[in-house]
């Protein structure tokens, strides 16, 4: 199956479309992926090790944990409470902006979540949970208690669910189902809509526009109009990419590129 990346960006997309797009930094380093916070700032997961590089690609903290395997998943969207998820070991551990540890970690499995597949942040210091043997997103207050729960979600949606990535923003929670699309949620995990991008991997929701990248193109789904757009990428040789303020990141496995969107 063609693999598909599946992107959410606020910036016009005349910005993008018009605009040059002029490399800036090249951060060369080993990484299995990244992640961006909205001031631009870089995330840079290889293994156990997590590196944030500011906007420029100028290396600013480190963070590594060898007890709980290789990081997961990073969500950065609130950058003082930076969430970890180490997966094997069903381990979320919160940073805050300068990488240090922010309490203890949290065991998913000792309070009940023993398939946690995916985890994101959620507002008020919460947490999302996709279980994977309930079928279910659940979301945890910051004490660590149930707040919300959307009920078995393959019986609802008559589909087999296999998510891959989970996001709150703007009062919506964003699930990406390979084989079906992405799967939005209000914030109290009730379904809203599918949208068709079967294939995708990646997504960052910004406003009211989906980016998906196919065929080494940018294409644009605005969620309320349905109205479709596209434009080319500067390199098709990427594992992942974001776009952030007047910044637009690529990555292959041996860099991340930085460019400022002009």
């Amino acid at each position: 199956m063609k693999k598909t990346i599946l992107l959410f960006v606020f910036i016009p997309f005349a910005c993008l479309s018009q605009n040059k797009l002029i490399l800036i930094s090249t951060i060369n380093t080993l990484s299995d992926f990244f992640t961006t916070d909205n001031q631009s700032n870089i995330y840079l997961v290889n293994g156990n090790e997590l590196t944030k590089y500011d906007k420029t690609g100028r290396e600013l903290y480190k963070y590594s944990n060898k007890s709980f395997g290789n990081i997961s998943y990073v969500d950065a969207t609130n950058l003082l409470r930076i969430l970890v998820f180490y997966k094997d070991f069903l381990q979320v551990v919160l940073l805050d902006n300068t990488l240090s540890i922010n309490g203890a970690p949290i065991n998913l499995e000792s309070i009940g979540f023993q398939q946690a597949q995916l985890v994101c942040s959620s507002h008020n210091s919460g947490i999302w949970i996709y279980d994977q043997q309930n079928f279910s997103l659940i979301r945890l207050d910051q004490n660590l208690l149930q707040s919300q729960q959307s009920g078995n979600l393959s019986a609802l949606l008559s589909t087999e669910l296999q998510p891959n990535a989970l996001v709150e923003y703007n009062n919506k929670l964003y699930m990406n189902n390979f084989e079906t699309g992405l799967l939005i949620f209000d914030v109290y995990g009730t379904y809203y809509k599918t949208i068709s991008t079967q294939g995708t991997t990646l997504f960052q929701p910004i406003g009211d526009w989906v980016y998906f990248m196919t065929d080494s193109k940018l294409k644009s789904y605005n969620i309320l109009t349905t109205q479709e757009k596209e434009f080319p990428l500067p390199q098709s040789d990427f594992t992942n990419f974001r776009v952030e303020l007047n910044n637009f990141i690529l990555s292959n496995k041996k860099a991340i590129f930085i460019y400022s969107i002009e």
